[in-house]
This record gives C-alpha cells, sequence and structure tokens, in this order.
C-alpha cells in the first residue's frame, strides 16, 4: 500500500485495522477479518459476495449481530374474528426462528379489524395478530403481508 489513506483496485486485505479518517477504495479484495474505527461511508452499492454463510454484520461494539435480512409475502385468510376479540394467522417463512426481528407492511383490511403486532413463534412460522374493535363479526377477505425478517438468532 502505496498511500496509506487509499487502497488501490485489486488490492488485498488481511486482518487489517483501518483508523485513518478518510480511506478510499475500489473493489476492495478482504481475505480476512477487518475493523474499522472511524465513520464508513458508501457511496454506491455494497455487495458481499462467495460464501456468505457464516458471515454475520454487527453495528457498533455492542450492536445484536445480524446474520440475514430477507424480505417476502405471505398471504393469510382469517377464521372469522368475533366482535370485541382477537384473533391471529400465520405465514411462513422459511429459516426464522423465535427471538428473530419481523417487520410487517400491512394491506388494507375491513372497517374495524387493526392489525395488533407479528412475532416469529417457532421454526419458519411468523403468527400475525388482529383486533376486532366493532360491535359484529368480521370475515376479512386473504389478503397478502409484506414482510422483512432479520436473522438475529
Amino acid at each position: 500500500m502505496t498511500n496509506p489513506n487509499r487502497i488501490t483496485q485489486g488490492e488485498a486485505i488481511a486482518g487489517a485495522l483501518i483508523s485513518e479518517t478518510s480511506v478510499t477504495a475500489e473493489d476492495i479484495i478482504v481475505s480476512d477479518d477487518v475493523t474499522v474505527t472511524d465513520d464508513v461511508s458508501v457511496g454506491d452499492d455494497l455487495a458481499v459476495t462467495g460464501d456468505t454463510t457464516t458471515a454475520t454484520v454487527k453495528v457498533g461494539s455492542t450492536g445484536t449481530v445480524i446474520k440475514t435480512i430477507k424480505s417476502g409475502t405471505g398471504a393469510i385468510n382469517l377464521a372469522e374474528i368475533a366482535a370485541n376479540s382477537t384473533g391471529s394467522g400465520t405465514i411462513t417463512i422459511a429459516g426464522a426462528a423465535a427471538g428473530d426481528a419481523l417487520i410487517v407492511n400491512v394491506p388494507a383490511l375491513t372497517t374495524g379489524l387493526a392489525f395488533a403486532g407479528s412475532d416469529i413463534t417457532s421454526g419458519n412460522t411468523a403468527t400475525l395478530y388482529f383486533v376486532n374493535a366493532t360491535g359484529s363479526a368480521i370475515d376479512q377477505a386473504e389478503a397478502t403481508f409484506n414482510y422483512t425478517w432479520i436473522d438475529l438468532t
């Protein structure tokens, strides 16, 4: 590395500790752990290629390790939910486990039916919870939910 503030295209780094306040790089090849002790800015797409089955990401020294982030959809045809009551439905998310995080985008629901939250309740299964806040039963038509699953376990 001729300039300590610049990593040149195709240059390999093994076990590097980068502590400069300004480091620029193009096509860095990382062959071992790299620790960055200052701000990192990515001006374009950041991609990890190769064997990523054991790769993890952690933001901050006390951050939670994130193994995978995946988005998808799942359809639920809820059973009728009685007046002033609750109900739930499940979707399958391959690889999800209790303790993982789930973000759900909810489609339009029947008036009076509210989304009350979600949880990964067992292996590969997410449960979505609903509240019927009306004085009449609600039979929600099948609906498709978009989700983002974050593998933390």
